[in-house]
């Protein structure tokens, strides 16, 4: 028999991780170093592989609207679809409130991995002096954009092929979404210049085991309100 997993149990596994995400931001100005504004010659463009040095070339104001457009849009559509496609009553919102956890899970990794690396936005190398001074754009690694929308979106394909077996075609949908979505605001926040290729890459692998971890935890149990 399945445990159950309370509203109140689980609005804590939102405001843990959630507490902890606005703690790290709030303490960017004690942790972050802003070392490429002393120390030019370690920012400069020729300290990056090959593959990085193709996010200097790209700066489209679009491009970096565009993959807030994405992100909201994946953010909405994995919220609204299970009160559509599932039947209205508990399994919605308990799905609803996972996607809030790992949301908040993901928000607080991110801030973790990026006060250990620090690695600055494409933006810094090619004016070290000028935008190094900024502490919040030591954020490049890894993608937050990219690794919400592969979680998701991976998690709305999982719960509804779990809560629906008797839809493939509905699967097979989500996953191409999955993987879609992901891989275009990947290629957004790089066109945009927000983000390096191995920052969107990492992304989208810690957004999809994020996804896992927290799905697969929270299917065990029944929920309650």
């Amino acid at each position: 028999m399945k445990k159950t997993l309370t509203l109140r149990r689980h609005f804590l596994q939102i405001l843990i991780p959630g507490g902890l995400y606005c703690a790290l931001f709030l303490a960017r100005p004690i942790w972050f170093a802003p070392h490429c504004s002393t120390e030019p010659a370690g920012c400069a463009p020729d300290t990056l592989n090959g593959i990085d040095q193709v996010a200097l070339s790209h700066h489209s104001v679009f491009a970096d609207a565009c993959s807030n457009w994405v992100q909201n849009g994946s953010g909405v559509f994995a919220f609204l679809l299970p009160w559509f496609l599932l039947p209205r009553g508990k399994v919605p919102l308990f799905m609803n409130l996972t996607l809030l956890s790992m949301t908040a899970w993901n928000g607080a990794f991110v801030e973790i991995v990026r006060a250990l690396v620090q690695r600055p936005r494409p933006q810094v190398f090619g004016a070290p002096l000028t935008e190094g001074q900024n502490i919040h754009l030591y954020t490049s690694f890894y993608s937050g954009h990219t690794s919400f929308v592969a979680l998701a979106t991976l998690f709305t394909f999982f719960w509804v092929k779990a809560e629906k077996p008797e839809a493939p075609r509905t699967h097979r949908l989500l996953f191409f979404l999955y993987l879609v979505l992901t891989f275009a605001t990947g290629a957004l926040r790089v066109m945009g210049g927000r983000h390096f290729p191995t920052d969107v890459i990492a992304g989208w692998a810690f957004g999809s085991t994020i996804c896992w971890i927290v799905y697969t935890r929270v299917r065990r149990y029944s929920f309650s309100i």
